[in-house]
């Protein structure tokens, strides 16, 4: 092989290194800091979501039923804030349905 074909065999493999390393690093930004709490409330329990340790949701009630219903156990609440917090990892609206309650099992009535 020639010097001129080894030099851009080296110089086509570090080009190829490069561009994986780049989409590799590309591929596996972290999100932004997004974390769930559990927190007691007056009756029971309820749930934040947290980007850069700023509130980005509070809630204090089971969201997706009528009136204002506290999570009977923080089990509950951590269930509903981990399904909340993939939604928002997903980056798809973080609502939460009747369906998906029964679904988690949660207990909507103390």
């Amino acid at each position: 092989m020639t010097k001129i074909k080894r030099k851009f065999t080296v110089i086509k493999r570090f080009g190829i290194l490069a561009i994986t390393l780049i989409t590799v690093v590309a591929c596996h930004k972290k999100d932004p800091a997004l974390q769930s709490n559990v927190h007691r409330t007056g009756n029971g329990y309820g749930y934040s979501i947290t980007v850069k340790n700023k509130i980005l949701i509070k809630q204090d009630f089971i969201p997706g039923t009528e009136g204002n219903n506290v999570f009977c156990d923080s089990l509950d609440a951590a269930k509903v804030a981990n399904s909340v917090l993939n939604k928002l990892k997903q980056k798809e609206m973080p609502t939460i349905t009747p369906a998906e309650l029964k679904a988690l099992k949660i207990k909507t009535k103390c």
